[in-house]
Order: C-alpha cells, then structure tokens, then sequence
C-alpha cells in the first residue's frame, strides 16, 4: 500500500524560513519528491489555521497550467490571488518551466504579503545572470531519494530489528525514489517504474538539450559511470574508453554531457581535494549517481559491487545532511572523503566493506596516518564488532550511521 512519508528534514527546513523575506526553493532530480514536499507544507499551514484562499500552488508540468507559463500570464494570475492584509503562500512548482521566470520571482518577492516557495528540476534554474538578479533574496535546499530511515518508513517494519541489514541491502540494490515503493521492493513494476523515470530524464532533461552524441552515447556514459561508481575519472578517460568500446567521442562532447547529467541531477560530482595542499585540483573527479536503481537497471541485473555502493550511498548522506563533501588525496593515497561543515573541516572518511583482520584495518588507515593534523579520522564499515578507537581513527557500523544511532565524530 502506498504511504506518505513525512519528509522532516525538508519540512523542517522550510518551516525555519517560513515568513522570512527570502524566496524557499526546492531543487533536484525528477521524482524526488518535490511537489510532494511543498503539498505536506501547505497542508502544514492548513493545520496552522492558514485558510485555502491564502494558499496558491501552481504546478507548471500539469497541461492546464500552461497558459501560465508567460511571465506577464502567471504574474497577473497571482497578483489577483493575494489576499489584502495578510500573508499569502504562493506555490509555484517547476518554475523553469516559466519564461522569464527571474522577473515574475523578482516582482513577488518585493510585494508585502507575499511568502514564496519554488521548485525546479535543473541547477540552473539560478544561473549566473539570474543569481545577479535575486542575490541575496533566495535560499536553496537540495532535495534526494529517500534516506534509509525514509526508504524504512516507505516499507514497514522499524529500524533495529532482524530484517534491517536485509533491507539495507535492498536499499543498496534497488534505490530509494518515492514513487518506486508503491510497488513490491525488487518487483518487474518497480523496476519498471524505475526504467520509466530513467527514460523520463534522458529525454526530457539531457537530449533536448545536446544531441550531438544521442541516445546511444549517453547510455554508454551511464553504462561506464555505473559501473565505475567510486573510480577517479576525467572526460578524456571517460572518451577513451567508450572509444574502446567502439563508440567514437571527443572528450569535448562527454564533458558537456557530464555537465548536462549535473545539472538535471541524475549524477553528483565530488571534487577532488589535496589534504595536504589545502586546494581543490582539476580535471580528475568521482561521480555517484543520484539512486542506485538507475545503476540495477543501467547494468541489466549486475553483480553487487558493495564497496562501490557503500561509497555512493555515504556520500548522498552527508548531502542531506548537508555538509559539503570532496574526495581526498594525501600524496599518492585517496581518502573516500572530506567533509566539511559550513566552513571548517569536520572530519576524514575510509568506506570499507571490514576492517577484521590487521592487514586490511592497516590498509584502510594507511591514508590517515600520512594527514598531519589533528581533524577526526572515521572508517565505515559493515562489520558489527567494535573495534577501538586508536590514535584518533574511529570506527563505526555504516547501518548504525544511517539509522541515526551513531553521528560523525567532531
């Protein structure tokens, strides 16, 4: 049976900037969850004692909404909807959709009354030139697939108890996109559901927008990105294996898919940070996919590459925890992550599937013990049995991480 899942982190985020003069905007991937969160927020307002007249919500992928995609059409359409002496709530979902969107965003935002609330499907829906506009008058907040604790909700059954690691293991598997658990987890419909918005995206999102190399080349990017998930790539890396395949491109060409692929949301990218020289280098750079049903399905049923999960699924969490995360380099060793706060450092990070045994516990802080200074080392690990913290290195079960029993150390 299909359930609603109150998303609270998202739902808390925007009850904080509730009636504060800045524009709320909900960015990420189709399917996500988007319009969904924005629908719980005003029923949030309702249970407030918001009446329905003082809540307008527009969804611009909906057909009878089109004559609203002009900026002058929708800007009149909401000005003769806000009520006199109080605030109204204005929901405008997909607002990339709108021409001239910035203008309508920017004349809302300087009227009295007027609380404003957006979503979009695409990173520049706040491009250079648009941001100029509305510095200072918008805040973001990213939107991802389910959590583990979301995806436990979705299904049943509360978090600890005896089919949690068997559930963490589907969730590796088979992805975490709301709108997927209305169907049996690992079912032909939810991998069909699946298939429908992977196509949905390639579509609508990427091949509209560049279709120099077309279907064929992008389904061999996603193809080689799946399947090298936690790998340090480049777009020339990336242009000479396809062309080892057989599929001639210029490394021009991936990089402006790549970017494509960003900016729609359906990868992340991670730079790449020098520990020791304090800077970000270029060119070379991981990038996870934004749910793991797109690799189940990209791969036609693959072998499980837990190691490779585990990193992409970590890296997610600490976006929606919101921290900002690169991966490491220390001389000629990788560190999975480093992870930053608002500003500082907060700690270092190794995804190891087990660390039981000395030879491979000493592999995996072999990159710590060449970092000099004196910010918190942590392995994640599948292993269950408590190893002790040494020399400031901790240890810690991933699952307990992503059910919330155990944090990051500070």
């Amino acid at each position: 049976m299909k359930k609603t899942i109150q998303r609270e982190a998202y739902m808390t985020w925007l009850a904080q900037f509730r009636d504060k003069p800045l524009i709320k905007v909900l960015t990420g991937m189709r399917r996500v969850g988007k319009s969904t969160i924005m629908k719980m927020f005003a029923q949030a307002l309702r249970r407030d004692g918001v009446s329905a007249s003082r809540i307008v919500m527009v969804n611009f992928e909906e057909l009878e909404n089109a004559p609203l995609r002009t900026a002058e059409a929708l800007h009149k359409f909401i000005v003769g909807k806000l009520a006199k002496g109080v605030t109204t709530y204005v929901f405008l979902d997909e607002i990339q959709r709108v021409e001239r969107y910035e203008e309508v965003l920017d004349s809302l935002y300087v009227k009295k009354g007027v609380d404003l609330y957006v979503t979009g499907s695409t990173a520049d829906l706040f491009s250079s030139e648009i941001a100029t506009l509305l510095t200072g008058r918008y805040v973001e907040m990213n939107v991802l697939p389910f959590s583990f604790l979301e995806m436990t909700r979705a299904v049943g059954g509360k978090v600890g108890d005896t089919v949690e690691k068997r559930r963490f293991m589907d969730y590796l598997t088979y992805g975490s996109l709301p709108e997927s658990f209305a169907f049996k987890t690992g079912s032909p419909e939810q991998r069909e559901y699946v298939e429908s918005v992977y196509r949905t995206i390639l579509e609508k999102d990427v091949l509209k927008r560049n279709k120099e190399g077309g279907r064929l080349l992008v389904g061999q990017m996603l193809k080689y990105m799946a399947g090298t998930i936690s790998s340090l790539t480049s777009p020339k890396r990336m242009a000479d294996r396809l062309k080892a395949n057989g599929v001639k491109v210029s490394a021009n060409t991936v990089s402006s898919y790549l970017d494509i692929l960003e900016d729609c949301y359906f990868i992340y990218k991670a730079d790449r940070f020098d520990v020791k020289g304090g800077e970000m280098l270029k060119l070379i750079n991981k990038y996870y996919l934004t749910d793991f049903g797109f690799r189940y399905y990209t791969l036609s049923n693959p072998d499980i590459e837990i190691q490779q999960l585990l990193e992409n699924a970590v890296f997610l969490e600490l976006l929606r925890r919101r921290y900002k995360v690169a991966t490491g380099k220390v001389d000629e060793r990788e560190v999975d992550f480093v992870v930053k706060g608002s500003s500082d450092l907060i700690c270092y990070i190794q995804i190891a599937v087990t660390v039981a045994g000395k030879e491979k516990y000493e592999q995996e802080v072999a990159a710590f013990k060449s970092i000099r200074d004196n910010y918190p080392k942590l392995i994640l690990t599948l292993d269950d049995i408590f190893v002790e913290n040494r020399n400031g290195i901790h240890t810690m079960n991933v699952i307990d991480f992503f059910a919330g029993r155990s944090d990051l150390p500070v």
